[in-house]
């Protein structure tokens, strides 16, 4: 007697196809925000203080740039 596949691994397969999914749009997605964050700077005052929820943003950003590879780490100079 064969045993039927369990609801839950058909329902992970699927899940996990989904994942996959939002794994290939998220480098692009993530660069758009990135290009409208920068024009957003670009047209903002040099000396002008973000608000809190821009600097969370710009932080969530420049993390997620750092986990996909998009955003080289800096490098610390003497000078």
């Amino acid at each position: 007697m064969k045993s039927r596949p369990s609801s839950s691994k058909t329902a992970n397969k699927a899940t996990s196809g989904k994942f996959s999914k939002w794994l290939v749009y998220a480098p692009i997605a993530l660069e758009l925000i990135s290009l409208i964050r920068r024009n957003q700077k670009a047209k903002r005052g040099k000396y002008t203080k973000l608000r809190k929820r821009d600097r969370a943003l710009d932080f969530l950003l420049g993390q997620a740039e750092r986990r996909l590879g998009g955003k080289p780490k800096a490098r610390r100079r003497w000078f």
